[in-house]
């Protein structure tokens, strides 16, 4: 089931004005709704789309999208449905699908999907053919899977901690490409060795560098970066726990909404800066499903094998448990620097705290008939 994600917030639902972020304007541009990079700005390039909001007693609602980009500043992309303000409050989660032509918004803060579409006509109407299409996605993989667990231990193709995955999906037929998109028809894809790494890899999101004290990656690396026996790099840890070998952690400005890396450097104290706003919508995209997939890892050698054992399958996270999350150090980040190219800042959750981010996780054990 695809999905975007809107969070109004109070000056938003007071001026009529609600963000279309980049997930949310991926999430048009998948279902072939909008196209905002080749639309003008100004009322004469509005966008009126035909549009509903399904209230948590079943009860459905016109509100008529409105999708443009203003005259003011640099023409950022925005979204509006009509009286969306009297059925939300600030801060409320809510998602909208692209069903038969029309935008529909449901408010994820306020209904237990699951609970109402067993319960409230009008959800398991719009809701059912969707989760079923989900559901047969889920059993085919899952099949796939077992495939390919039944084949044994395989030689991977890379051994470096990116070689599961790499495995994983070149075995399950995916083209290597650079998209943020899910992996699987939907389904994001995770492959860790067990029990050798501690953390899975849960998104990549590169600064906010309008809101950073350096300008982008290369100056990151030029101001913090260090020379070890080759090009200059900048590889480690950042946690919200403990400073770093080079002087960075993490800090959360829940007043201002923002995440910050911070530096024991006077001149520099904050060199990059993410809206946790953008990580939260980021979180929601890349994992409304996910499959993560464990496998025993051993050498022969120089050669790897691994063999895929277990799913863990997760659905829809608690976004709100992302800034707790990052203040405890839970999740972390890693930089992966050099002047040879930047695989991007990694966000990373401690295997044992993905229940707190992911609800009532399902276990399949791919060994088992």
């Amino acid at each position: 089931m695809d999905f975007g994600l809107l969070e109004p917030t109070e000056t938003g639902l007071r001026k009529s004005i609600l963000d279309a972020t980049e997930e949310y304007r991926r999430f048009l541009l998948r279902n072939a709704v909008h196209d905002y990079g080749t639309q003008g700005q100004g009322q004469s390039h509005k966008l009126y789309l035909p549009g509903y909001v399904l209230l948590a007693d079943g009860d459905i609602r016109p509100a008529r999208a409105s999708l443009y980009r203003p005259d003011t500043k640099m023409g950022d992309p925005r979204i509006w449905f009509s009286r969306i303000h009297q059925y939300c409050k600030p801060r409320d989660i809510l998602v909208s699908l692209w069903v038969e032509g029309s935008l529909w918004v449901l408010n994820a803060t306020r209904v237990s999907f699951s609970r109402a579409a067993r319960s409230v006509p009008a959800y398991r109407k719009l809701l059912n053919p969707l989760t079923s299409s989900r559901e047969s996605i889920f059993e085919e993989l899952l099949e796939k899977l077992r495939e390919l667990s039944a084949r044994g231990p395989i030689p991977a193709y890379k051994t470096a901690d990116t070689g599961g995955g790499h495995l994983l999906e070149t075995e399950l037929g995916i083209r290597q490409n650079s998209s943020r998109d899910p992996d699987y028809k939907g389904i994001e894809l995770k492959s860790t060795r067990a029990p050798k790494l501690a953390r899975s890899n849960l998104f990549v999101k590169v600064p906010d560098w309008e809101l950073s004290q350096v300008v982008d990656a290369k100056d990151m690396l030029r101001e913090f970066g260090y020379r070890r026996e080759g090009p200059r790099r900048l590889y480690c840890t950042i946690s919200a726990t403990a400073w770093n070998p080079q002087g960075l952690r993490f800090e959360v400005d829940e007043q201002k909404d923002l995440l910050h890396v911070v530096s024991r450097r006077s001149d520099i104290p904050k060199p990059e800066t993410w809206r946790l706003q953008g990580l939260r919508e980021t979180l929601a995209s890349k994992h409304a499903d996910t499959f993560w997939v464990t496998g025993e890892s051993y050498f022969e050698g120089n050669v790897e094998f691994i063999h895929f054992q277990h799913v863990t399958q997760t659905s829809k996270p608690i976004v709100q448990q992302l800034s707790p999350l990052l203040q405890s150090g839970a999740i972390t980040m890693d930089h992966m620097l050099s002047s040879r190219g930047d695989r991007g800042p990694e966000f990373k959750v401690h295997k044992k705290h993905i229940k707190e981010l992911f609800p009532k996780p399902i276990y399949h054990d791919l060994t088992s008939c």
